[in-house]
């Protein structure tokens, strides 16, 4: 049995339960969780926006330790402190032999019916199956994953930080550094600046950006995001893409990554770019937010390119570990993204705080 928080019906408040929770199979682990961020693909699936079987335990960016391994399981050990992965890379498939495991078909799967890599739960409540948000399901005191999800952290990050690599930092960051590939002096406008936004801004700074221009409509994220980066920061209207050309010599961003997922901002977005410039599609939109775009006078001739950005285009094995020594060297802020602390017992309230848009990163500490 664990702790764990419910969603059994969209919009309703997450039930705190005691759920079976099964041991590892082969090639699984328990993780006893020490924090878990609540990030906005939670809230996503909280008010359907993307679409998840139910009931669910939600919570996909966590970090924890280790408590027991199944047969077959030689990268980690009881006793390890670990940060989870909500895409556990393969690393044989098609995608991942290709330098692609962020696109991994085992992972890919997996994801999308909320279980483990064998397509079944490790979850129940009265004999019936509870399923695992990402195959994870971190808002939980336990949960049972695939090893290839956990990646060992040093002890040198405190897990209210370390959870934040496991999805918010690795999708923006990687966005800004893999997908885009952001080169010293280019311009970078960020398009929403919640916790992978700010992670964007994170990475277009690291990646050496002459002009970062965050946009966002909390004063308050826009304040972080010049701390972590911005050059410039602007509240969105009507002129927007007017004030970014303005910033930008007349000609529009090298880069824009629209991390909002709004029908309004991914048009923004390509409005903003240069000429042969780069839009980068990040934010989790729902299926009604569609790109429209000329192809021969919005693409052809403008040159732009136009391509999503899918957890950062990240390899996990070789990502966490990068960002943990940018951590350390004290380049890339993690503590300073943890922008409020709740108790399990207060999970609604995390919720809440995030789908709000306070702030940069709910964290429930366990």
């Amino acid at each position: 049995m664990t702790g764990a928080a419910v969603l059994t019906s969209p919009q309703q408040p997450l039930q705190l339960a005691e759920v079976d929770l099964q041991s590892p199979s082969r090639g699984e682990v328990t993780i006893e969780i020490g924090a878990s961020g609540v990030c906005h693909s939670d809230i996503s699936v909280f008010n359907k926006t993307l679409p998840h079987p139910l009931p669910v335990v939600l919570g996909h960016e966590g970090a924890g330790t280790v408590v027991e391994v199944g047969d077959g399981v030689t990268d980690v050990a009881p006793g390890d402190r670990v940060v989870l992965s909500w895409l556990a890379q393969c690393g044989t498939c098609f995608y991942c032999s290709h330098a692609q495991p962020q696109l991994c078909e085992t992972a890919g799967v997996a994801f999308a019916k909320g279980a483990l890599l064998d397509g079944t739960t490790r979850y129940s409540l009265g004999g019936e199956p509870v399923y695992q948000m990402a195959g994870l399901g971190t808002l939980s005191q336990r949960c049972v994953v695939p090893a290839g999800a956990a990646v060992k952290i040093p002890d040198s990050i405190p897990f209210s930080s370390a959870a934040l690599l496991g999805c918010g930092v690795l999708t923006g960051f990687g966005a800004a550094v893999n997908t885009a590939g952001i080169r010293v002096g280019d311009t970078v406008v960020i398009v929403g600046c919640g916790g992978v936004g700010l992670n964007a801004v994170q990475g277009a700074r690291i990646a050496g950006a002459s002009t970062v221009i965050a946009i966002d409509m909390h004063q308050e994220r826009l304040d972080l995001a010049v701390k972590l980066g911005a050059t410039e920061v602007l509240q969105p209207s009507d002129k927007t893409v007017k004030a970014v050309r303005a910033l930008t010599g007349g000609r529009g961003a090298d880069h824009v990554l629209e991390v909002v997922g709004r029908q309004e901002t991914v048009r923004d977005a390509v409005k903003m770019t240069r000429r042969g410039g780069q839009v980068v599609l990040v934010g989790a939109a729902g299926d009604d937010v569609n790109l429209t775009v000329p192809a021969f006078t919005g693409v052809v001739m403008t040159e732009k390119i136009i391509r999503g950005s899918l957890y950062g285009s990240s390899d996990v094995k070789r990502d966490v570990p990068r960002l943990i020594r940018l951590y350390e060297k004290g380049v890339l802020k993690l503590d300073e993204l943890v922008t409020e602390t709740f108790e399990f017992d207060k999970v609604n309230d995390a919720v809440d705080y995030c789908a709000s848009e306070k702030g940069a990163r709910a964290v429930v500490v366990f």
